[in-house]
C-alpha cells in the first residue's frame, strides 16, 4: 500500500504543463506557517519587552539586575532542554511523522522534558532562597515552566501544529499581561517576587491550553521501552550534553559570569540594552524553529544541496536584518534611554554598550542557522569542540578585564571575541559537512 504521507523534501506540484514546483520552505511561507510562528514569537517577546521596561522603571538597579540574571538562567535552561530533549525530539518526530514510532518518541522525549524541567526548577529555587527568600520558589517555577514550554512549542512545530504553538504563545502573553497588571505593585523584593509568580503562572496556563487544544495530556512514562529508546541514543545525547554545556559556557555562561563578577547593579544597563535587541531575535527564533525540521527532512531524504541552499539564503536574510536594525538602534538609543529607562543610566556609556550588544547579538544570530544544520546532522562533537575553544577565548579576554576593575562595558569585547570564534568555526564546519555529507541515518538513529 503506498504511503499517503508526503515524504521528506517533497515538492508541491502545481498543475499545468511546464509549471515549476515549489520547495518545502517556500510552501511553508505561502501556507502561512512562518507567519503563525513569527506572530507567536512576536507576541511573547513583546510581553517580555514591556515587562522588562516596566521593571527597569520601577525597580532599583540591584533588583532589576537580579531579575535579569534569573531570566538569563531561564535562557540557559532553554538551551539545555533544547539540546537534551527538544532537538533530538524534533529530528526523530520530523523523520517519523505518520508512523507509529512518532508516538513513542513523543512519550519518550516528553518524559525527559518533564524530568529536566523539574530538576531545573528545584535547583534554581534552592540556590536562590538565600538571595531573595521564598520568592525563589516562584523564580524556580518560572525557569522550569519556561523550559518545558519551550520544549513543547518546538515539538508542536515538528509535528506540524504551528497554530497550537501560536495559541500557547498568545495565551501566555495575555495571561502574563493580566497577572502583571493585577499583581505588580509594591517595590523592591516584593515586586520582584510578584513578577516571577505572574510569569510562572502564565507559562503553566499556556501549557495547559496547548495540551487542551491537542486533546492530549502530558505523557510521562519511564517504562522499559522508553528507557531502551534512551539507551539506544545515549552516546549522541552524551555528546549533545557536552556540546550544550560548552555552548552555554560560551554564550549565556559568559554573560552570567559578566553579571556575577560585575554585580547586579553594574550589569543592569547591559541587561536593559540587551532587552532592546529582543525584537531582532523574534524573527530569527521563528525562522530557526521553522527550518530545523525542514533541514532534518531534507537531509533524511538525501537532499543535501537543498538543505545547504536553505542555510545560505536564510543566513543572508538574517545578516541583512541585523545591519538594518543596528543602524536604527544607533540613531534611537539616546532617546530610548531617556524616555523608556527614565534616564536611570545617564552616567553609563550607553552608546558603547549599545554597539557592543548589537555586535554580540548579530554574530550570535549569524551562526545559529549553520549550527542548526550541524545539529540536524548530529555533528555534536564538532559543535562541542568549537564551543570549548570559543569559551576559552572569551574567558581569556573577559575575566582579566573584570578583575582589573575596568568598566563592565569593556568586558563585552570578551563576549564578542567568543561569538566571532563560534561563527568562524560553525561556518567552516557547515561548509565541510555540506561538501562531504554523512550517509543518511535511518529513523531511530541520531
Amino acid at each position: 500500500m503506498p504511503d499517503s504521507m508526503p515524504r521528506p523534501g517533497d515538492w508541491l506540484r502545481i498543475p499545468g504543463p511546464g509549471r515549476r514546483r515549489l520547495p518545502g520552505p517556500t510552501r511553508a511561507v505561502l501556507s502561512g506557517r512562518f507567519a503563525v510562528i513569527l506572530s507567536g514569537e512576536l507576541i511573547q517577546s513583546l510581553f517580555h519587552f514591556l515587562l522588562n521596561i516596566l521593571l527597569v522603571r520601577e525597580l532599583g538597579a540591584h533588583d532589576y539586575g537580579l531579575f535579569a540574571i534569573v531570566f538569563a538562567v531561564g535562557a540557559v535552561g532553554i538551551t539545555y532542554i533544547r539540546a537534551l530533549v527538544a532537538v533530538p525530539a524534533t529530528i526523530h518526530v520530523a523523520r517519523s511523522l505518520g508512523r507509529p514510532a512518532a508516538l513513542g518518541y513523543d512519550v519518550m522525549f516528553g518524559s525527559g522534558a518533564v524530568l529536566v524541567s523539574g530538576v531545573m526548577a528545584t535547583g534554581v529555587g534552592l540556590v536562590l532562597i538565600p538571595v531573595i527568600g521564598l520568592g525563589a520558589l516562584a523564580a524556580g517555577a518560572f525557569v522550569g515552566l519556561y523550559a518545558f514550554r519551550s520544549y513543547l512549542r518546538i515539538v508542536l512545530l515538528a509535528r506540524g501544529r504551528p497554530r497550537i504553538a501560536g495559541l500557547s504563545d498568545l495565551v501566555y502573553a495575555v495571561c502574563g499581561g493580566l497577572l502583571v497588571a493585577h499583581w505588580l505593585n509594591g517595590e523592591g523584593t516584593a515586586l520582584l517576587d510578584r513578577a516571577f509568580a505572574a510569569i510562572a503562572l502564565a507559562h503553566a496556563i499556556a501549557i495547559a491550553v496547548a495540551y487542551g487544544a491537542l486533546r492530549e495530556r502530558i505523557r510521562f512514562s519511564l517504562h522499559a521501552r522508553a528507557r531502551a529508546r534512551y539507551r539506544a541514543i545515549w552516546r549522541t545525547l552524551a555528546w549533545s550534553l557536552a556540546g550544550v554545556t560548552s555552548l552555554t559556557v560560551q554564550g549565556q555562561g559568559l554573560t552570567l559570569l559578566l553579571a556575577l563578577l560585575a554585580g547586579p547593579a553594574a550589569y543592569a544597563p547591559i541587561a536593559a540594552t540587551i532587552v532592546l535587541y529582543a525584537p531582532l531575535r523574534i524573527p530569527a527564533s521563528a525562522l530557526l524553529n521553522m527550518i530545523l525540521p525542514e533541514i532534518s527532512r531534507l537531509l533524511a531524504a538525501g537532499q543535501v544541496d537543498a538543505a545547504r541552499r536553505l542555510v545560505i539564503r536564510n543566513g543572508i536574510l538574517l545578516g541583512s536584518a541585523c545591519l538594518a536594525y543596528g543602524a536604527l538602534m544607533a540613531a534611537a538609543l539616546p532617546l530610548i534611554e531617556d524616555i523608556l529607562f527614565k534616564g536611570r543610566f545617564a552616567d553609563q556609556p550607553m552608546g558603547w554598550i549599545g554597539l557592543g550588544v548589537w555586535a554580540v547579538v548579530t554574530v550570535s544570530l549569524l551562526y545559529a542557522i549553520p549550527r542548526a544544520y550541524l545539529e540536524a546532522s548530529a555533528a555534536f562533537r564538532t559543535i562541542t569542540a568549537g564551543a570549548v575553544a570559543s569559551a576559552a577565548l572569551g574567558m581569556a579576554v573577559m575575566v582579566p578585564v573584570l578583575l582589573l576593575k575596568m568598566p563592565p562595558a569593556t568586558a563585552l569585547v570578551g563576549l564578542l571575541s567568543s561569538e566571532v570564534a563560534t561563527l568562524v568555526w560553525s561556518v567552516s564546519a557547515f561548509r565541510t559537512l555540506a561538501r562531504h555529507p554523512r550517509p543518511a541515518r535511518p529513523v531511530g538513529v541520531l
